[in-house]
């Protein structure tokens, strides 16, 4: 989104005489991430709204400052659901440079958008959705991080209630295109305590299970409380993206060819971390991922 303005936009607030640029394209419209509504209500208040197909861009002019970030003028921004970045200067030049950009926006592929766009576009547009497909994704795996490959210790279904309602903490608020898995631990321990601690967040683990192994990230632990006994109750994330289906026995396969074996199943032994790079690429492979390396 592009602004020129007297004051900071606010959340899809802009008045008479603003300028703003969209991406009003039928994919973005389509998709829940241009609202049409709102675009009718900024038309009504005078607005000049222009519709650039390509436009990802987040530059705002407001008077003599400019804000250059990663922030939509969106609800979902305004509540914390994504962690956005700006820059805010009234360094002159950079002003100048930045309405440049924008004036370049419009007169190049930028087109005024009427109220037969936004009836078209409110046809387009999916009212019945629980949330958009462009719902912020997890980051991509490049940074280096930390990797552990243990036994999956299913959540018991004999849980007391004090340890269901810290489960429910634990993963109260977590993003929805994650998918969350859980972990019980009844004697308090989780995969990996060892020198260097419990698992902290950006640890990814894979989790071999009866069948199949998963590559997940751990987010976060809660300590539930009963009498004098302590649980902890691990909560991980899943990639959605990560598609491909792999088993222990491919798991195994890979480990074995670079010498090396599967973590006990039972027993003190149950899981290791991977710091060895021939063994941690031999895994990461399995989902198509390039190792990134050690944190």
């Amino acid at each position: 989104m592009a602004y020129v303005g007297r004051e900071a936009p606010g959340i899809l607030t802009l008045q008479d005489g603003d300028v703003v640029v969209i991406n009003g394209s039928d994919n973005a419209v389509a998709s829940g991430a241009t609202d049409p509504r709102a675009v009718e209500q900024w038309l009504k208040a005078g607005v000049r709204v222009v519709n650039h197909p390509w436009l990802h861009a987040k530059v705002y002019v407001a008077g003599r400052t400019a804000i250059i970030g990663s922030a939509n003028v969106s609800e979902r921004a305004r509540t914390g659901r994504i962690v956005e970045a700006a820059i805010k200067t009234t360094d002159s030049e950079t002003v100048a440079e930045v309405r440049e950009f924008i004036d370049d926006l419009i007169q190049n592929m930028g087109r005024d958008i009427d109220e037969d766009w936004v009836k078209a576009a409110k046809r387009l547009f999916p009212t019945r959705r629980i949330a958009p497909p462009w719902e912020p994704t997890p980051p991509p795996l490049t940074a280096p991080f930390r990797l552990w490959l243990g036994w999956w210790n299913e959540e018991p279904r004999d849980m007391t209630p004090v340890e269901r309602n810290t489960y429910k903490a634990a993963v109260a608020g977590l993003p929805p295109t994650y998918r969350v898995r859980a972990r019980y631990e009844p004697d308090g321990r989780l995969e990996g305590l060892d020198a260097d601690g419990f698992f902290g967040r950006g640890d990814m683990v894979v989790m071999l299970q009866a069948r199949n192994a998963q590559l997940v990230e751990f987010w976060k632990s809660r300590l539930a409380v009963r009498g004098r006994q302590k649980s902890i109750i691990g909560v991980y994330l899943r990639d959605t993206r990560l598609k491909r289906s792999v088993t222990n026995a491919d798991v195994r396969r890979a480990l074995e060819a670079v010498g090396s074996e599967l973590p006990e199943v039972k027993g003190p032994h149950f899981g290791r971390w991977l710091d060895d790079s021939t063994e941690r690429q031999a895994v990461l492979e399995l989902w198509g991922i390039q190792d990134p390396g050690l944190l």
